[in-house]
């Protein structure tokens, strides 16, 4: 043991030194020589011995006990920083405490420009004379990033300033630092931080580290910077959500609560997407929302491909239907089916136009799916003639009294048009009855019981509830699917969407994806964000395929039309887009490749934060989907 404290009776000139001295004030009963007597000396620092190879400072005494610290210098040898580099800092686990301290001093602009240049002029004189091409190639490497820090010092772009960093990390007990410091340290390594040990000088280092030291940092403990990469060493910008109310998400990498409101008066809409890959916690995510916006009175719909949202619903007390025959579950949907909407002005009118878009989208979309050559522009054109003829024979127009009818005591809702009633319209036209209607009569009740799911009216009611779904799970056909996702996304946003502007409503639709595969699907979801604020109905569209999202112009579209993006763990094909499209920092996408399921970035407008996705254990029986486990009531 060295003793650090050399004269006790003498009142040192640091104030570091005078706790002694302030102790004897607050224990009443002891002398100053009394408590000198049972404490043992206030701070010193643990040589190593045989076998233990570390130092560390001791501090305390016998009246609370002893704590001890250890600290290091951290020296950043990688090419770049990002924000979030030091995320295995703050969220390092363990019963210890975890200090860092960052030294910045600015440099004189003159002197660093002309270190730069004579460097530059070394470099460019041994290129001149090197033959290896690997050397080469780090001579070329070094002289593009001097050329470039020095346009950015030119223009004033950035400043250059020396930096140090100090880790300390303390804890009860020796066997607990050393645990968390081999974590930290291990983690680290990856993103090209080393550390090196303050051996011999532990306490130096720690008054460095707390401000008390008047010396400087050695200068091989110092890392030139730039403005903007030293700022990515300050932990408190790394900024997070403002929201201070809605709904509870998680926790973000600080372990803060992260509140999201999606209808924040801030926000142009409520519109959001969700992306990640398979696995990667999106449906997870989208339950947590889904169950606790319903405290808050946002009312759910959810169009679901695999039936992952069933317990949720059920929990909830909500409607949900399936789209198989064979499922008990079975309700029938009508793609026809066309309802009231409130225009700028506040006046009813019926959308008929929209819903002829929407009819056509959807028989392009049954044609392809059999013979996409079919579909010639005079083809296409005879389609939407034969869908707003439809309409006409039925006698409805825009005015929404034509939705009704008298039945001799009072007004009662039409019955609206069916496939069967179009297929049979085709079979009397000349540019469809030979090629577009046999396909067409394939889903409908003239050929196949099996297909004919969306042929006949209507029999899914949305009750009174939180939440309600549609499901795609149990169709016979795997390339049933992306036609029912289309036709039950338009039947939700008729029945719902359009329905009670004063409730605040939130359509989500799972592997969207499959409304992208066509322009015609994809400019109807597109304007769906478009029109989806004025009818207070909040757009969420959840996908694992970021690359088919962006086949179509409608999808950039979609996503400026979406101020709140979930961002979860990327595939490495997708990432460069994704990073590209959502304006990530090179750290951000390196994160996402990585990260836990669950884990992800949340970006609301300007706002961003890492977020943690947290259920109470009651709501993870509903939402995990995890092979092997099962919700049991």
């Amino acid at each position: 043991m060295i003793s650090f404290l050399k004269n006790k009776k003498k009142k040192a000139q640091n104030s570091s030194f005078t706790l002694k001295e302030e102790e004897s004030h607050s224990h009443p009963g002891f002398t100053a020589q009394e408590l000198e007597a049972i404490s043992p000396p206030l701070l010193h620092e643990k040589i190593p011995d045989a076998k233990v190879n570390d130092y560390y400072l001791e501090i305390g005494d016998n009246l609370f006990g002893a704590r001890y610290m250890k600290s290091w210098f951290m020296k950043f040898h990688g090419r770049t920083t990002w924000v979030g580099m030091f995320d295995s800092i703050i969220l390092s686990d363990g019963d210890a405490a975890v200090d860092m301290t960052v030294t910045i001093s600015p440099q004189e602009i003159d002197l660093v420009m002309a270190r730069l240049a004579l460097r530059l002029a070394i470099l460019n004189s041994e290129l001149s004379s090197e033959n290896n091409p690997a050397k080469r190639g780090d001579i070329l490497q070094e002289i593009s990033d001097l050329e470039g820090k020095m346009g950015r010092l030119r223009v004033n772009a950035e400043k250059t300033y020396n930096v140090s960093s100090v880790l300390s990390v303390s804890a009860d007990a020796p066997e607990k630092l050393r645990k968390i410091a081999r974590t930290i340290i291990k983690r680290m390594s990856s993103v090209g931080v080393r550390f090196h040990s303050a051996d011999t000088r532990q306490l130096e280092t720690w008054r460095h580290a707390i401000g008390l030291s008047g010396g400087d940092i050695d200068k091989d403990k110092q890392r030139e910077m730039e403005s903007s990469n030293a700022a990515d060493f300050f932990l408190f910008g790394y900024g997070g959500l403002s929201h201070r109310r809605g709904v509870l998400l998680g926790f973000d990498h600080l372990n803060r609560p992260v509140f999201y409101d999606g209808w924040d008066a801030r926000l142009l809409n409520q519109h959001m997407v969700v992306f990640g890959q398979s696995g990667s916690g999106k449906s997870y995510a989208v339950k947590i929302l889904t169950r606790r916006s319903s405290l808050l009175g946002i009312v759910t719909g959810i169009v679901d491909p695999e039936e992952e949202y069933k317990l949720l619903i059920q929990s909830m007390d909500g409607a949900y239907a399936d789209l198989s025959p064979n499922s008990p579950h079975f309700a029938q949907i009508n793609i026809y089916d066309v309802e009231e909407d409130i225009d700028d002005a506040g006046n009813q009118f019926v959308n008929i136009d929209e819903s002829c878009k929407a009819v056509r989208a959807l028989i392009f979309k049954m044609v392809r799916t059999i013979d996409p050559h079919l579909l010639t522009g005079r083809v296409k054109v005879a389609i939407y003639n034969t869908v707003k003829e439809l309409y006409q024979n039925f006698g409805i127009t825009s005015d929404p009294d034509s939705l009704f009818t008298f039945d001799g005591q009072q007004l009662v809702r039409k019955d609206m048009p069916i496939l069967s009633d179009h297929y049979e319209l085709m079979l009397r036209h000349p540019d469809l009855q030979n090629d577009i209607a046999p396909v067409i009569k394939m889903f409908t009740r003239h050929d196949s019981p099996e297909k004919a799911i969306f042929d006949g009216p209507s029999t899914f009611s949305l009750k009174k509830g939180k939440a309600f779904g549609i499901s795609l799970k149990n169709l016979e056909e795997e390339w049933m699917k992306p036609i029912g996702t289309f036709i039950a996304t338009k039947w939700v946003w008729e029945k719902f969407a359009k329905k009670d502007k004063l409730i605040k409503k939130r359509l989500i639709i799972d592997e969207s994806q499959f409304c992208m595969e066509e322009e015609e699907e994809a400019k109807w979801l597109e304007n769906s964000y478009r029109r989806g604020r004025k009818l207070n109905v909040s757009m969420c569209a959840i996908t694992q395929g970021f690359e088919v999202f962006l086949r179509v112009p409608q999808g950039m579209g979609i996503l400026k039309n979406a101020p709140t993006k979930v961002l979860l763990r990327q595939e490495k094909m997708d990432i460069e887009a994704v990073a590209g499209k959502f304006d990530l920092a090179e750290g951000e996408a390196r994160f996402l490749l990585n990260a836990d399921q669950g884990v992800g970035i949340l970006k609301v407008d300007n706002e961003s934060t890492i977020i943690r996705f947290k259920a109470t254990e009651k709501e993870d029986v509903l939402y995990s989907t995890k092979p092997g486990e099962s919700y049991v009531a």
